[in-house]
């Protein structure tokens, strides 16, 4: 019994002195803000809709995030983190180590992986210019279904005599949902596993970037739509530009977006969703963003995205491609923790669907970090 004891405590001895090598630091940070936003809804001749629609509202939205960290006896550090949105559910959580100049290796859910980071790279003042949209778009779609459950590798930056580069990789066992301790990804309907590499090189101002992922097709599946279907992997693809000279910064981005499904002819006609429709998805970017001081920048970016749907491939009778095209105008301004922020984004043909009706968002935002 005694020695039982003496092993017991000799256990929590190693046990506290183990955690106090590890002591770490935790952190909550949030925001909270307002936002009035306006939507307009014009006509459209091609589907026979006449007069306008408005529509005026208020929303509150707040995110609170917790943070830790801590320090490994070789240097190295771990940490985590987790953010809870509005409706108390959980947004993200991830936990990284860096190995200092090795890289970092992170895992998590609802992170956007690596994808997250090439989703919109074009300089704006205040969201990325698809968030004006109430219609899904193909840029903000880009490495999405490698969020939840990868495993991200970051390298440390790398010196190219006058230019830094760095790259980043992703390996997805499972595309899924979100998963917890000990489980295992609900699959996607689909596709089952996947991997995506991302290159950045910055020099003088210049930032160039390429960003690749592939989504393996579930051995088997099939639409029934064409023969074939299974062998249809799916893949995301986007590359671009950016330079700054003083405050001014501008910015283009091309992006490509096949998710592997196949099916019969669609019409032109009819909103379409990156996840599920068949075909190719082409989304072009380019913006030019200006502070005028430390506290207030404005900006102005065009987005078009064209949804071409195979159809003379997939059945020899062609489809006329539809394009969907927004412009978003922004500005922010910062007073210390207090910010406001607004856009107007005009869109035509939403949705990427010929008969929609053109659609302009006008928002104004009052945020409160903490």
């Amino acid at each position: 019994m005694n020695t039982i004891k003496k092993i017991g405590l000799t256990a929590l001895g190693t046990t506290l002195v183990a955690s106090s090598a590890f002591a770490g630091e935790i952190s909550v940070s949030g925001d909270a803000g307002y936002t009035w936003s306006s939507e307009s809804i014009g006509g459209n001749a091609a589907a026979s809709t006449t007069g306008a629609q408005s529509s005026d509202g208020v929303g509150y939205n707040h995110d609170i995030s917790f943070s830790g960290s801590g320090e490994l006896d070789n240097g190295w550090t771990v940490a985590t983190g987790m953010t809870i949105v509005e409706d108390s559910s959980l947004s993200s959580s991830n936990v990284k180590l860096t190995m200092g100049s090795l890289g970092s290796i992170t895992v998590g859910n609802g992170t956007g992986g690596i994808g997250a980071s090439y989703d919109s790279v074009v300089p704006t003042a205040y969201e990325e210019n698809h968030d004006g949209m109430k219609t899904t778009t193909a840029i903000d779609s880009m490495g999405a279904l490698l969020g939840n459950g990868g495993i991200d590798y970051r390298s440390p930056s790398i010196d190219l005599g006058g230019a830094t580069a760095s790259f980043k990789l992703n390996i997805t066992p499972e595309i899924g949902a979100a998963v917890g301790e000990g489980g295992v990804a609900a699959g996607h309907a689909t596709l089952s596993s996947g991997q995506a590499l991302g290159i950045d090189i910055s020099m003088n101002g210049l930032s160039i970037g390429a960003y690749g992922a592939e989504m393996k097709r579930d051995s088997g599946t099939d639409s029934g739509a064409v023969t074939g279907d299974e062998d249809k992997d799916g893949f995301d693809g986007t590359w671009y530009a950016k330079y700054s000279a003083g405050p001014v910064s501008f910015g283009y981005q091309k992006g490509y977006i096949n998710r592997g499904e196949s099916g019969a002819a669609a019409a032109n006609t009819g909103t379409k969703y990156v996840s599920t429709a068949g075909g190719y998805f082409e989304t072009e970017s380019m913006s030019v963003a200006f502070n005028v001081n430390e506290n207030f920048s404005f900006s102005w970016a065009e987005l078009e995205e064209v949804y071409d749907d195979q159809s003379n491939v997939a059945s020899g009778t062609e489809i006329a491609n539809v394009t969907m095209e927004s412009t978003s105008i922004q500005f922010a301004y910062t007073m210390g923790s207090m910010s406001i922020k607004g856009y107007q984004t005009d869109t035509d043909n939403p949705g990427w669907d010929s008969d929609a009706q053109s659609d302009e968002i006008t928002e104004i935002a009052i945020n409160f970090a903490f």
